[in-house]
């Protein structure tokens, strides 16, 4: 992925379902989470998109619908990040 994209923390993958990531988000922040926005993993590789969020507003649970050819199970227990940057610049596509 080219450029200085800015991450931000989305949340810890718990576990998988329907080979979906279920997260759950980030406590104390202040901005929205969108749907459909890019989810990428700490080397900036990408990972999906977000699917869905539920539960508290403080510290939802977020899916991640997976991009073809990635191995979700690899990313349990792992910090995963929206890519910001991307999501603005509407060029990112799965």
């Amino acid at each position: 992925m080219k450029g200085g994209g800015r991450l931000r923390r989305l949340g810890i993958a718990l576990h998988v379902v329907q080979n979906k990531l279920i997260l759950r988000g980030e406590a104390g922040e202040d901005r929205p989470i969108w749907v459909n926005s890019p989810v990428v993993d700490r080397n900036k590789r990408r990972v999906g998109r977000v699917f869905e969020i539920f539960g508290p507003v403080e510290q939802p649970y977020i899916v991640v619908r997976p991009n073809r050819g990635v191995d979700v199970t690899a990313h349990v227990g792992k910090k995963l990040y929206v890519d910001e940057a991307s999501r603005r610049d509407g060029k990112w596509k799965s």
